[in-house]
């Protein structure tokens, strides 16, 4: 060590030049660093679930819409007009913008056309001569739902249109079909109307989303100002848009809090502003390092990599803490440089070492699962950790060695030295106590940590604040229209199965409403299809009615409708009704009732209602369960939300059992004992489950992005054991104390650094955050009041073994 020490005291300057030199590049690169808050990348984008998901998506109606909400207080007449006013002017002027591709009609029924005609309720049509009538109650019927068709009888609303345009063409106002307003006026929310939206791009486009929405929420504003009114946006694009800012801003927030709050921690322990600066500075240096490094090989941050900075300025602080706390211990009782340095490596190099490789390894496990977010987590942080120990081990005695060696910046923490000593020597002591009590606190947090894991949650924690833009408006939406737009769950299913699946799906208790094909041609198959065959010589009679003739010719109709008139007298039987039904359904509706596969497979598709929220009180878990082998039918984002927490819990707990496995054979060969490897492996498992008890008391529940937390508690908590493991085998009480300061300290400054994701806006954030917390805390504990009474196999003074 004393070549070692010799080497960096020689060659200050260059290594401070050398490491600045790599912070600079890596600051230059990491300032192009963004956090990509897409989920989805967790799984292996040629996952067949992943795949399905994407390929169904592209064909439906239902993806990449964002809402646009209209708002006033004036709840009147006037006020109404107001919003439509403002639709209005949306709409007219919505080709000024570059983005918007169309329009979404929210009563599907204007759409159907002369489809509409061969799906009424036969009762429903009159007898139709050259002198009908259309009453107002037909205009009564219009179905005004964002999914569904209640009473396909309905679109006989098409006829009075077509009606009002012969005797008054100015007053057709076909933006009418794009807005959706409330049937009654809100008691305590404002009035609202509702316009939908296709953008020209994906909303997995995070480059398209955030340079559209800004653009976007521009031109709404400048439409609307002379109207006065509020708005708000939501839906897709609206959502990724959101996520990715709240990411980066959470990232941002939790980095600057960590490393704000270390450095005050760093001053209040030393009392002094020199170490505290250097501290900083190594901090800065090995972050934009391991954040260059992240964009030259990823590119991007994702959800799951934001923690990085957490856990490298966790762990990175330890060998800071360490390497400071040596040195100014050396600098009471000696003042040449090269002889602390030399002294302080000897006592500090092999547990550090021990520590960094065991932690590296265990992150490199999380490499070897095939899951990018995951595996990318499991690069990062191994690469961070050796990055953070070269920058604390080599560029931190290089700048601090000359303040510490003159005592103007020996740390004033050595007043706490003697509590430090009163602490080790008392649980030496009292040694049964300690370790009854150690005991005795893993088994009551195991206990409530097995119940918490017991009650693992599908439900994914919130990305996004609940009071974020996205979410209010889309509550609000449902608040006042009483209804869900974000709730469904869709079933694709090839045609000969529609009926069984649609009739078990039908009698589930936690479905509440349906909508499919089997829902347009509805009730007994072959009462409907009798109903039908009335129907046909019904509406054939239309050739017979010169007023009529003409009306269809307008609208265009015509010839469609004794087309299908024609094709549908041929029908035999319900299957074939059906059949007949698909195919000649306008193109908006058949995308949200037929799903074409790639290959040219057409599927129809059941879309159900949950009864609750399916992302909510765990109903996601409690809908798949009772669906059994219907589970292979659902599609869309619940089925990718449930097989994604699915797939980490079934990762997490092997990956927890490898990684206590590394554990125990990296102590093994450190030690040369069996036994000492046993008992950090019985530890570690303590430590683990014990994690997830004080979890539930804090209130986070087992869910997969805190479940992920279990292996990486194993590499982060036997750092704090193994420094302990090395200081109370050398059977030296003053050793054992110093150890325990840097450990205490250490152990602070990385509770902290997790503890700053409390500050982030999404729940995903925080609950990650605090568990890692709890985890460094209970292992804290373990390392103070159970590994110094452990029976450990003793070293020498000399370093030898006996």
């Amino acid at each position: 060590m004393r070549k070692l020490a010799s080497f960096v005291i020689n060659y200050k300057l260059p290594i401070i030049a050398v490491f600045i030199f790599l912070a600079v590049v890596g600051g230059y690169y990491a300032s192009k660093l963004v956090v990509n808050s897409d989920l989805m990348k967790i799984l292996p984008p040629d996952d067949p679930v992943i795949k399905r998901y994407k390929e169904f998506m592209e064909n439906s109606s239902t993806g990449d819409i964002t809402y646009v909400v209209l708002k006033t207080f004036e709840k009147s007449s006037q006020g109404i007009e107001k919003l439509k006013g403002a639709a209005r002017a949306l709409f007219d002027s919505s080709k000024d913008s570059p983005y918007i591709k169309g329009f979404v009609k929210f009563d599907y029924l204007s759409e159907l056309g002369p489809m509409g005609l061969v799906l009424v309720d036969p009762e429903k049509v009159p007898s139709f001569n050259a002198s009908f009538d259309l009453s107002d109650n037909f205009e009564k019927l219009l179905n005004y739902e964002f999914t569904a068709i209640h009473n396909a009888g309905t679109s006989l609303w098409q006829l009075m249109n077509i009606y009002r345009e012969i005797n008054n063409p100015e007053a057709a106002d076909s933006y009418e079909s794009y807005i959706r307003l409330p049937d009654e006026f809100p008691e305590e929310d404002p009035m609202i109307l509702v316009m939908g939206l296709k953008l020209n791009g994906t909303s997995a486009d995070i480059d398209y989303v955030t340079k559209a929405i800004p653009e976007l929420k521009k031109w709404i504003k400048g439409i609307l100002k002379p109207f006065n009114i509020d708005y708000s946006l939501t839906g897709d694009h609206f959502g990724t848009y959101e996520s990715y800012k709240q990411a980066n801003r959470d990232f941002a927030i939790t980095t600057i809090i960590s490393l704000l709050g270390i450095a005050l921690l760093f001053y209040a322990a030393y009392s002094s502003l020199r170490i505290t600066l250097y501290i900083f500075l190594s901090l800065i240096v090995a972050m934009l390092i391991t954040l260059g490094i992240a964009y030259l090989i990823f590119g991007e941050l994702n959800i799951v990599t934001t923690f990085v900075n957490a856990i490298t300025l966790g762990l990175g602080i330890d060998y800071g803490i360490h390497m400071i706390t040596r040195l100014s211990d050396e600098s009471k009782r000696n003042k040449i440089q090269r002889s602390m340095l030399t002294n302080a490596y000897s006592a500090i190099t092999k547990p550090l070492l021990v520590s960094m490789v065991t932690t590296a390894l265990v992150f490199v496990i999380l490499a070897l699962i095939n899951a990018p977010a995951v595996r990318e987590l499991g690069v990062l942080t191994s690469i961070g950790i050796s990055v953070f120990f070269a920058v604390m081990y080599l560029f931190l005695p290089a700048i601090s060695l000359n303040s510490i060696s003159k005592g103007g910046a020996a740390a004033n923490i050595h007043s706490l030295d003697k509590v430090f000593y009163y602490i080790s020597g008392s649980v030496k002591k009292f040694r049964r106590i300690s370790l009854t009590v150690v005991i005795l606190f893993l088994m009551f947090l195991s206990y409530l940590g097995i119940s918490n894991l017991n009650n693992f949650s599908y439900t994914p924690p919130g990305l996004m604040a609940e009071k974020s833009e996205m979410l209010s408006t889309l509550s609000l939406i449902e608040r006042v229209f009483k209804a869900s737009i974000a709730n469904t769950v869709p079933f694709i299913v090839k045609p000969d199965e529609l009926k069984t699946v649609y009739d078990k799906i039908k009698v589930n208790p936690h479905i509440g409403n349906l909508f499919s094909l089997m829902d347009l041609v509805r009730g007994d198959e072959e009462q409907y299809l009798s109903q039908f065959k009335s129907l046909v010589k019904k509406v054939n009679a239309f050739r017979g009615s010169p007023v009529l003739e003409s009306l269809l010719k307008k609208a265009e109709y015509y010839d469609s409708i004794i087309e299908l008139i024609d094709k549908s007298q041929d029908i035999e039987n319900p299957d074939e009704l059906i059949n007949f039904v698909a195919g000649n359904l306008p193109a908006s509706l058949k995308k949200q009732l037929i799903y074409e596969a790639p290959d040219g497979e057409q599927y129809f598709v059941i879309n159900a209602e949950p009864k609750n929220r399916i992302y909510r009180n765990n109903v996601i878990k409690t809908l798949f369960d009772s669906l059994g082998d219907l589970q292979e039918y659902v599609g869309g984002y619940p089925q990718v939300f449930y097989y994604l927490m699915d797939t980490v819990k079934g990762v997490s707990f092997p990956l927890s059992l490898v990684a206590i496995i590394l554990v125990f054979i990296i102590v093994w060969i450190d030690r040369r004992n069996i036994y000492d490897s046993i008992r950090i492996l019985i530890l570690m498992s303590g430590i683990l489950i014990a994690m997830f008890g004080l979890m539930e008391i804090l209130g986070i529940d087992t869910s997969f992005i805190t479940i992920i937390s279990a292996p990486l508690i194993i590499g982060i908590g036997v750092d704090s054991l193994v420094h302990m493991i090395h200081s109370s085998s050398s059977k030296n009480p003053y050793e054992t104390a110093r150890t325990l300061k840097s450990v205490a300290m250490s152990s602070a400054t990385t509770i902290l650094a997790f503890s700053s994701f409390a500050f982030a806006q999404g729940k995903l954030l925080r609950d990650f955050g605090l568990s890692m917390a709890a985890g460094v805390f209970i292992a804290l504990v373990v390392a103070t009041m159970a590994v110094p009474v452990l029976p450990w196999k003793e070293k020498n003074r000399t370093g030898g073994r006996r």
